[in-house]
């Protein structure tokens, strides 16, 4: 007989961050638990204690109603709980039967008998994969599907589904859903982990909102307004200090039709925004709908499908060289995508800037202009150690944010794309940041921000768009900033789907 799964009062503590606080839900056999919240909320923990990847540092997990000690995935699949990770991890070069096989202990081993599990259990299912083609060869939504039916291979009569659409698009979401319903309806529980409340609302009977590591709500989903659960996810904003108000420039950064595709299913389709000079524009939106990539194309770093990229009336579109001559700055989400690590500080502070006459005659580098360009640039910006010569690499990560961030905005760039430019780091390096920021607007730089801190957007941003699924969802300006607003096009929840 399949059994309830639980988490009673459990906390976990990573070093001095309480990433979850007395944390209670309990997931039923045949219903659908939606575990939602922003990034940061403490899902992922909570899904790592429930499969065995961590264990909690007070409370309890149950299984129909009996303490278990969840001691690694091994421990936990055999308490019937399976895990579809948010990053898959099947072995691309391996068919998806010759994936299960490393799961299994050795008596079980045998390829065929593997294959014939493997088969049965999708039929069973009523899911459409392919068993013998490597997995490099399947399309996400497959893999999905392959990750799932493993676990219910091996036994799995709880499933924990983790972010499931983040790389797929609303298509392949959708039968997804239909599966992961038809699975739960003959008796599979299922914990769905999303920030999307149109997924809730989608497939979802039984919801448990978290923030900041508490539940700030638990029942069925029937019994909850949207406006509720908006609520309980991204609760009240306090009022921040505003920069002063925008008064108007000209064209700088223009993105007219704009249709790119990044890697796995991530897109954005038919983008058009104007970023003028002096301006901050913030882009607000789940992780997955499409902000790489936007970012990406609006730097010119890859090429459209379709559309253009300008800056200062120069056509820039795929073309990272003459974005660069253009006047663009570029802070990506990971910033080790413009650090060198295994290199000098000397050469991540140039690197983008190697055809310099300043730093390069002849195609010979300039070696003490390098340097003295990078002394200056560490003390700006309080980059530390101020060693020229030391490795970037052993620079903490929030010293290589702000190398990264001071070099863009060094010399008031045309355009600045910055994406997170404040993530991970502590409060004087991100309120640093953001006065930089802030300063390279009121000396004439365009910038578009992308970012997860709402708060950061509305204290920097004098316009938000909201971006969902790849499209430009909703456009105000801040002084109209709405929290209910903002939440319920992040999630999924436009005017004319919830009309």
């Amino acid at each position: 007989m399949r059994a309830p799964l639980s988490l009673l009062g459990v906390s976990k503590n990573f070093g001095g961050a309480q990433a979850l606080r007395d944390v209670t839900f309990t997931v039923e056999p045949g219903r659908i638990h939606a575990l939602v919240g922003e990034n940061g909320a403490g899902k992922s923990t909570a899904i790592k204690i429930l499969s065995g990847l961590e264990q909690p540092s007070s409370g309890v997990v149950t299984v129909g109603g009996e303490a278990v000690v969840l001691g690694g995935r091994a421990a936990a699949i055999r308490q019937g709980i399976g895990l579809v990770p948010q990053q898959l991890s099947l072995i691309g070069e391996m068919t998806l039967a010759e994936n299960f096989i490393l799961t299994q202990p050795s008596a079980l081993a045998r390829r065929r008998d593997a294959s014939r599990l493997l088969r049965s259990t999708a039929e069973n299912a009523g899911l459409a994969i392919t068993i013998d083609r490597p997995v490099s060869e399947l399309g996400l939504a497959e893999r999905q599907l392959g990750e799932l039916t493993i676990a219910l291979a091996q036994g799995a009569s709880i499933l924990l589904l983790d972010e499931p659409t983040s790389a797929i698009g609303p298509y392949e979401s959708g039968g997804l859903f239909e599966h992961v319903r038809s699975l739960a309806d003959g008796g599979v529980g299922v914990v769905l982990i999303t920030h999307r409340i149109d997924e809730v609302r989608q497939v979802a009977d039984d919801v448990t909102v978290l923030s900041h590591g508490v539940v700030t709500l638990s029942g069925p989903v029937a019994d909850f307004t949207d406006a509720e659960l908006v609520q309980a996810m991204v609760g009240e904003l306090p009022a921040v200090e505003q920069r002063p108000a925008f008064c108007g420039g000209r064209d700088r950064l223009v993105i007219s039709g704009l249709t790119a595709r990044g890697a796995g299913s991530a897109a954005i389709i038919d983008v058009d925004l104007t970023v003028r000079s002096g301006e901050i524009v913030g882009v607000l939106g789940v992780a997955g709908n499409g902000q790489n990539v936007l970012a990406d194309a609006a730097a010119a770093i890859i090429r459209p499908l379709r559309g253009t990229v300008t800056v200062d009336g120069v056509e820039v579109t795929g073309r990272a060289d003459v974005a660069a001559s253009a006047g663009v700055a570029y802070v990506p989400e990971v910033r080790g995508d413009f650090v060198v690590p295994d290199a000098p500080v000397t050469t991540s502070a140039i690197v983008r800037r190697l055809r310099d006459p300043e730093f390069s005659r002849r195609r010979v580098l300039q070696w003490r202009a390098i340097t003295e360009f990078t002394r200056g640039l560490q003390e700006r910006h309080d980059v530390r150690p101020r060693n020229p010569h030391a490795l970037a690499g052993s620079l903490s990560g929030g010293n290589q944010q702000k190398l990264l961030v001071g070099r863009e905005l060094d010399g008031t760039p045309a355009v600045a794309i910055l994406h997170g430019p404040t993530q991970g780091l502590d409060l004087n390096a991100a309120g640093a940041i953001r006065r930089e920021v802030a300063t390279a607007a009121a000396n004439g730089t365009a910038v578009l921000l992308l970012s997860a801190d709402v708060d950061e957007v509305r204290e920097l941003a004098d316009r938000i768009l909201v971006v969902s699924h790849g499209r430009i969802v909703d456009e105000f300006e801040t002084a109209d900033f709405d929290s209910h607003r903002v939440g319920r096009a992040m999630a999924g929840l436009t005017q004319e789907a919830s009309a």
